[in-house]
């Protein structure tokens, strides 16, 4: 892969995870003001959060290794 591509693609997705997580957090915050809880999530849902986005990392990886 070019480093010019390689670069691109890892700002990108520098970029795209941030948005997303900040996104994420946002929701929780409004959800938890909006309910008046102190904790936007129990430590279950965070656990699960965890695991999902452990599973779409490897996915993505599944689909990356099977281009080669």
């Amino acid at each position: 892969m070019k480093p010019n591509i390689r670069t691109l693609t890892l700002v990108i997705g520098t970029l795209a995870g941030a948005f997303i997580g900040y996104r994420a957090a946002m929701t929780f915050i409004e959800q938890s003001e909006a309910e008046n809880k102190s904790l936007p999530i129990t430590a279950q849902q965070g656990l699960q959060v965890g695991l999902t986005a452990l599973g779409v990392l490897k996915q993505i990886t599944s689909i990356s290794q099977n281009k080669k």
